[in-house]
């Protein structure tokens, strides 16, 4: 008897070893993945204003670009079309995401960074919202504030990076 109760014993030891290995074990995953998701931006603070694409006005596009705007055409809640002047056909397309712009920005920059072999291509730009990037070659625009992101597409439309930043330094003014 006095066998069986120690093989027991023995048993129920290692079933409770085993189970708190599995239960530290779950701890850690959970550790990494709140840490991850902080590293990606998932702890941004969330837009909570009205959605509205078209932040900068024609007039004040025209003013920073020097070209005058026909029209500033809202594409629903995600997107701001500036049609410039002059029959050129050239546009200034401003995207909003606006929720979880940061863990997108993160993704973006992450993504070109894997295509490129690990070179960081994107120029970081201070002092508009939390963070700024112009793209590889002045291509693009993104800016992040809270949890909204900013991407301006400036291949064929004739606003020079400058320009897109100081029209991303207003969009994150009123943000």
């Amino acid at each position: 008897m006095k066998i069986i109760l120690i093989v027991v014993a023995v048993v129920v030891f290692l079933m409770l070893v085993a189970a708190g290995g599995c239960f530290y074990i779950a701890y850690r995953v959970k550790q990494k993945a709140h840490e991850f998701s902080r590293q990606m931006g998932a702890n941004a603070t969330p837009y909570t204003g009205r959605r509205n694409p078209c932040l900068v006005s024609s007039s004040e596009v025209a003013a920073i670009v020097g070209t005058p705007v026909e029209a500033a055409v809202s594409r629903g809640d995600a997107a701001c079309e500036y049609r410039f002047s002059g029959g050129n056909n050239q546009n200034l397309n401003v995207q909003f995401t606006w929720q979880s712009g940061a863990i997108t920005m993160k993704l973006a920059h992450g993504a070109m960074k894997q295509i490129t072999g690990g070179m960081d291509t994107y120029t970081a730009v201070s002092g508009i919202g939390d963070e700024a990037y112009i793209a590889p070659g002045g291509s693009g625009f993104m800016m992040r504030k809270g949890d909204v992101m900013v991407n301006m597409e400036l291949v064929g439309s004739g606003v020079s990076p400058d320009a897109a930043q100081k029209i991303g330094a207003k969009i994150a003014d009123r943000l």
